[in-house]
């Protein structure tokens, strides 16, 4: 069986990505855009994500820009205050037909409400809501608690989730045994929804070579650090 390309992943126009803090959300919205753009689809790519300081799609414009996706985030000065200036940009892509639009939403109450601000245009423009889970982190180490989330988010961004992406991670001491647990817990928790496990999103050193019982693998080249990761 051949796996799908990242084209064919979502049929909608438009895939958001949520998920709480520390679910590496904003990593798989960008990797995701690229692996997209590198099957043949012209993408945009919007950070909606108000609330995380420290990963930000805008941090990564040029890159992004450079492999041809279309970037729209808070510039210059506004992108580093906690409350940033929002730009006008945001409606014009929500318009823009011609492309598949990734927007990188938060999954805290203010990055959930915020989404709901846009929620008519984009379900007009028809879309996947796909909530990312690292279920190692304490938030979301149950399937209950994944549940208990995922349903807060939908009530505060008045859209229904598609599906979870998958993104069990230890940082750097992450394991391929860490995956296959990881990625059951999150399974658990999409079969209590009655939701699709859409994606499994892992370094590329941990899943070159390997498949995931049917689930479409992402493979990440992390594009973001932490202040005091930057050399």
């Amino acid at each position: 069986m051949i796996a799908p390309s990242p084209a064919d992943w979502s049929t909608q126009p438009t895939v958001v990505f949520t998920g709480a803090f520390g679910s590496g959300k904003t990593e798989v919205a960008i990797a995701y855009a690229l692996a997209v753009r590198a099957a043949g689809r012209s993408v945009g790519i919007v950070d909606l994500d108000i609330v995380t300081p420290y990963f930000r799609v805008g941090d990564c414009r040029e890159q992004l820009q450079r492999a041809g996706l279309r970037v729209v985030a808070p510039e210059g000065g506004l992108a580093s205050f906690e409350t940033p200036a929002l730009p006008a940009e945001i409606a014009g892509a929500l318009a823009d037909r011609s492309l598949h639009l990734v927007l990188d939403a938060g999954g805290d109450p203010e990055g959930a409400r915020l989404l709901a601000v846009y929620a008519e245009q984009i379900e007009e423009r028809g879309c996947d809501l796909w909530m990312v889970t690292n279920p190692f982190r304490p938030s979301t180490s149950a399937p209950s608690a994944v549940a208990d989330q995922a349903r807060a988010i939908e009530a505060l961004a008045t859209l229904r989730l598609t599906g979870l992406v998958a993104n069990p991670n230890l940082g750097a001491a992450t394991r391929p045994t860490d995956l296959e647990r990881g990625l059951e817990q999150v399974r658990q928790a999409a079969e209590r929804l009655r939701l699709p496990l859409v994606l499994l999103a892992a370094e590329k050193r941990l899943v070159e070579g390997r498949s995931f019982l049917g689930v479409p693998v992402l493979p990440l080249d992390l594009a973001l650090r932490l202040p005091w990761q930057v050399q």
